[in-house]
């Protein structure tokens, strides 16, 4: 059976778009408004993380407004003969069409590795004060995600020649894209899962060493979950050209744009997730900002205390992404390595 592209009216493919980039934004903004509220709390890395988090919206937004423009553009010309159409469009239309689409290839991959930096910023922030391997470990993690970008910036500029095959192909010759390529396609999803599972194995080990209870673990593991809807997201891609790589002309633009918008999504919700379980605590509890930070980093008096500044200072995300057993007074391993890393002149 032959794969058919997901079959939408083209209205509902705008209105779709900027449903999902709606819902990632809504954890963006209490993120950013959680961290501005948060006073002598100095974080470099989390406020990097913040400026990747944006980049990826915007990034995404990007795409959205080329794809509510491609489909716009097709709905004029929805009563004409399908035959005297190229995607979608009339023959003259199309090269610029496929233009537009082309340069939209790169934004997919900025939004998706801009979340990447955002989460590796992030980590930063927490595991910078775990010595010299963490960092280390961290270092060989941002190294491999840049190379496997740029690989990615590469893939779609460099991949047919001459480049201007991507949207009019020479006389005789035949409309190129790397995104309809099985062998790209296969070097772009798998090292594309390779970069995620590199990034959400970093934490692993410290997390291990933290008790936990039911409900964290629950937590954690939904993070995670999210995490690997963008892996879910890639392997559907994948999936879908290897279905129609024999057949000649296949149509499966709105597939590929549907689930590359989901991965972004997903990636950006999964980076933000720890901003909302703050969000969600505080409103549950009614506290004020004095509890956004709580009390067990090693020591076991069960007092709460307020991290002091410091360069690269860990925020209220780092206790609540890492420290889950924080409500109970739970937590070991890392809060200990933390709080001998700071001394006594760290803790206010």
């Amino acid at each position: 059976m032959v794969y058919q592209d997901i079959k939408l009216p083209l209205s509902s493919f705008i209105a779709l778009d900027w449903t999902l980039m709606t819902v990632a934004l809504v954890p963006i903004i209490i993120r950013v408004s959680l961290r501005s509220r948060n006073r002598g709390i100095v974080s470099l890395a989390a406020n990097i993380s913040d400026g990747f988090i944006l980049l990826a919206w915007l990034s995404g937004m990007v795409l959205v407004a080329i794809n509510t423009w491609k489909n716009s553009l097709r709905m004029k010309y929805l009563s004409y003969p399908k035959g005297s159409l190229y995607y979608g469009v009339p023959q003259h239309l199309s090269g610029h069409l496929l233009y537009v689409s082309w340069i939209s290839l790169f934004f997919i991959y900025i939004s998706l590795w801009a979340s990447k930096a955002a989460l590796l910023a992030f980590y930063y922030s927490i595991f910078s004060l775990q010595g010299r391997r963490a960092r280390l470990t961290l270092l060989g993690a941002c190294i491999f995600t840049a190379a496997t970008f740029l690989l990615h910036m590469g893939i779609i500029a460099f991949w047919c020649t001459p480049i201007s095959a991507n949207w009019a192909p020479p006389p005789g010759g035949h409309l190129c894209s790397a995104v309809h390529s099985i062998e790209s396609v296969t070097i772009s999803t798998f090292t594309n899962i390779a970069t995620d599972i590199v990034i959400l194995s970093i934490p692993i080990s410290t997390l291990l060493a933290t008790q936990l209870g039911s409900k964290e673990i629950a937590g954690l593991a939904f993070i995670f979950l999210m995490g690997s809807v963008s892996i879910l997201a890639a392997l559907v891609r994948f999936v879908t050209l290897k279905l129609v790589q024999s057949v000649p002309k296949a149509s499966i633009t709105h597939t590929i744009d549907v689930w590359a918008l989901v991965e972004i999504v997903s990636s950006v919700i999964a980076v933000c997730l720890p901003s909302l379980r703050v969000f969600v605590r505080r409103r549950r509890r009614g506290q004020g900002r004095e509890e956004m930070v709580e009390a067990g980093l090693g020591v076991g008096e069960g007092r709460h205390r307020k991290l002091g500044s410091m360069d690269g200072g860990v925020d209220a995300d780092v206790v609540t992404i890492v420290c889950y057993g924080e409500e109970k007074g739970k937590v070991r391993g890392m809060g200990a390595d933390i709080g001998a890393g700071l001394g006594e002149e760290g803790w206010r």
